[in-house]
């Protein structure tokens, strides 16, 4: 995992502490591919 994305995943598990929902945080980062998206949710599952 890059460092940019292991930034973007301490702001959605932030996020999402707050109550918001991962769809609704990943449709703000539109430029994300698929690939990136699935090691965010891996990630999150830990």
């Amino acid at each position: 995992m890059t460092t940019a994305l292991k930034v973007l995943l301490r702001v959605v598990r932030r996020r999402m502490d707050r109550g918001e929902a991962l769809k609704a945080i990943l449709k703000d980062y539109p430029r994300l591919t698929g690939a990136e998206i699935a090691a965010l949710t891996a990630a999150l599952e830990k």
